[in-house]
């Protein structure tokens, strides 16, 4: 529900107005009986990953982890642990 409060109105009472908007009202300013603004309490923000599904950045999963098959064992050849190790240790050796 919108209620108007002139500028005049606004400058006197202005915590009284931010409490009702805070409270969920919808305040128009009116200069001279003309609106001129809005008051409208603050939406709360989507969560992250919700906004970027909101944006069509993101696609929500359809299925749970736990239904996905196990990774492939591959053999011949180090291990990604492996690999990482021997990075670091030339790392240190710099």
């Amino acid at each position: 529900m919108s209620d108007t409060v002139g500028l005049r109105a606004l400058q006197q009472n202005a915590s009284a107005v931010v409490a009702r908007v805070v409270a969920g009202e919808e305040v128009v300013i009116t200069d001279r009986g003309r609106p001129v603004a809005r008051i409208v309490p603050l939406q709360p923000r989507p969560r992250g990953l919700q906004e970027l599904i909101d944006e069509g950045l993101l696609t929500p999963a359809t299925r749970s982890i736990s239904d996905l098959p196990p990774p492939i064992a591959l053999s011949g050849g180090p291990t990604a642990s492996e690999i990482l190790a021997e990075m670091r240790e030339a790392d240190r050796e710099r």
